[in-house]
């Protein structure tokens, strides 16, 4: 036998279960195999432990992300619309994990997936398909995709989450796409200046507030910039950070 052999990857994990029940029949678990856990093998690695309607998959990190969230969203649907009042849930998420090879065979392990698995116990039970900060934080990088990202912070349990919504993408000013990238020094640094250039020294705790509290740019700058007295000043801070995110997302 050969032994293993791991690498540590950057990819995407999703986690799923079943919300509805406090006990559950087995041609629920059957219907959960046939529909979610069939759709999630098509995605990737599997994690299931026996009997139980939850699973995370983990994506190989050239998987591409729009088709692998429309599967996941399709997985949804198509319990969901036959096994009303019991629902599907689901969270995506964006980490390190370890690639392990051994016998030919493929695997996945290590933080991100727990990591998957930790929000999807934390989320509230009425979320359907939902995003962690870093995987909104990776969708920025990339064009053209066909969902939005909305913050569900005033929800308990939410903090730094946001649903997963099909349709065109809400613009901003400077006709920006829907995500922030949250994880970025620069852009981090680029808003802390600009907004310490209308309202002073407090700024910085303001926006590290703001980042808490939403991953999505649209509701983030326009939460900042309501800190904004001058009409004309809260403006030209609109246009000027979502200009600057416009430009990212252009050269990631």
């Amino acid at each position: 036998m050969a032994s293993p052999v791991s690498a540590p990857v950057s990819t995407t994990v999703f986690a799923f279960d079943l919300v509805g029940a406090d006990s559950v029949e087995g041609a629920v678990l059957e219907r959960f195999d046939k529909i979610v856990a069939a759709a999630a093998r098509g995605l990737g690695f599997v994690t299931q432990e026996p009997g139980k309607p939850n699973l995370t998959v983990t994506l190989a990190p050239e998987a591409a992300l729009a088709e692998a969230v429309n599967r996941a969203a399709a997985a949804l649907a198509g319990f969901d619309g036959t096994a009303a009042p019991l629902r599907v849930r689901a969270i995506a998420n964006f980490g390190v994990v370890f690639r392990v090879e051994a016998d030919g065979q493929v695997s996945f392990s290590g933080s991100a997936i727990r990591a998957t698995q930790s929000a999807l116990r934390r989320a509230p039970g009425s979320g359907s398909l939902m995003a962690t900060r870093d995987f909104v934080a990776q969708a920025s990088r990339l064009a053209d995709l066909p969902f939005r990202f909305e913050a569900m912070s005033d929800m308990a349990g939410a903090e730094g989450l946001s649903h997963v919504v099909f349709g065109a993408a809400e613009a901003g000013p400077a006709g920006v796409g829907f995500a922030l990238p949250s994880n970025d020094q620069a852009f981090v640094a680029f808003v802390k200046r600009r907004l310490a250039a209308d309202i002073g020294p407090f700024a910085g705790a303001l926006v590290d507030r703001a980042l808490r509290a939403t991953p999505v740019a649209t509701q983030l700058v326009k939460a900042l910039s309501r800190e904004i007295e001058n009409p004309v000043a809260r403006t030209a801070f609109e246009q000027e950070v979502f200009q600057f995110i416009k430009n990212q997302n252009r050269n990631p």
